[in-house]
C-alpha cells in the first residue's frame, strides 16, 4: 500500500513575527490532505480543528503548525533543519494516521483552545508559587499553552479542591488536551 502523502515541499522561510531568533515557514504536500483533517482531530490531542475552514491547528513544543488540504504553515521553528524534522514527523503522522483510518472514527467536531480565564476560574486561586510561576494566572497561561502540567498544582490535589479538580480535568479533556491517568475526575481522591 503506498502512503497518502509521499513529500511535503519547504516552499518559503521567513522571519518568526513572534520571536525574531525564530523562522517560520510554508510547505506544500505532495497529496490533498482534505480527507485526513478529521481522522488527526480524532488522534491529536489538543488540536483545535475548523472543519468549515478545512484547518488544523496544533502545538509541538514552541512550535505552532497549521494543516490545510494544500498547505502546512508553521511559525517558532529553530531553522530550516527543525522545519524540515517537523515536517518529515507531520508527514509519518499523516501516513500512518491514513494507514489506521479504518478503526478510526473521524471527528468532524471543532474542539477550541482553552483560555487562561476559564482555567484560572478553576484553579485554587492562592498565587502559592510551588508550580514555579508567580500566581494562578501565569499557571494558568503556561497550561493553556501545555508548556505545563496540571500536576504542578499541589493545592488543586487537596480535598477541599475536589470539585474545582474534577471541573478542570473535564474541562482540559473536552478540549482534546492530554490529562494524566492520576488527574482524572474518576479517581478516587
Amino acid at each position: 500500500m503506498s502512503a497518502l502523502l509521499p513529500a511535503i515541499a519547504i516552499t518559503h522561510v521567513l522571519p518568526c513575527l513572534a520571536d525574531p531568533a525564530k523562522i517560520r515557514f510554508h510547505a506544500e504536500p505532495s497529496a490533498d490532505l482534505e480527507h485526513v483533517l478529521p481522522y488527526l482531530n480524532t488522534v491529536m490531542q489538543g488540536a483545535v480543528y475548523n472543519h468549515e475552514a478545512r484547518a488544523l491547528t496544533f502545538t509541538r513544543g514552541e512550535r505552532i503548525i497549521s494543516i490545510f488540504p494544500r498547505r502546512i504553515t508553521g511559525s517558532k521553528a529553530n531553522d530550516v533543519e527543525d522545519a524540515r524534522a517537523v515536517l518529515d514527523w507531520l508527514r509519518d503522522l499523516i501516513n500512518d494516521t491514513w494507514a489506521r483510518r479504518d478503526g478510526i472514527t473521524p471527528s468532524y467536531e471543532r474542539r477550541q483552545r482553552l483560555t487562561a480565564v476559564s482555567v484560572y476560574t478553576l484553579l485554587p486561586g492562592t498565587n502559592c508559587r510551588r508550580c514555579g510561576v508567580p500566581t494562578c494566572l501565569a499557571f494558568a497561561v503556561e497550561l493553556t499553552s501545555e508548556r505545563a502540567s496540571v500536576m504542578k498544582c499541589d493545592p488543586l490535589f487537596e480535598p477541599e479542591s475536589s470539585e474545582k479538580r474534577e471541573l478542570l480535568t473535564t474541562l482540559i479533556r473536552d478540549a482534546g488536551y492530554e490529562v494524566p491517568d492520576a488527574f482524572s475526575p474518576r479517581s478516587a481522591w
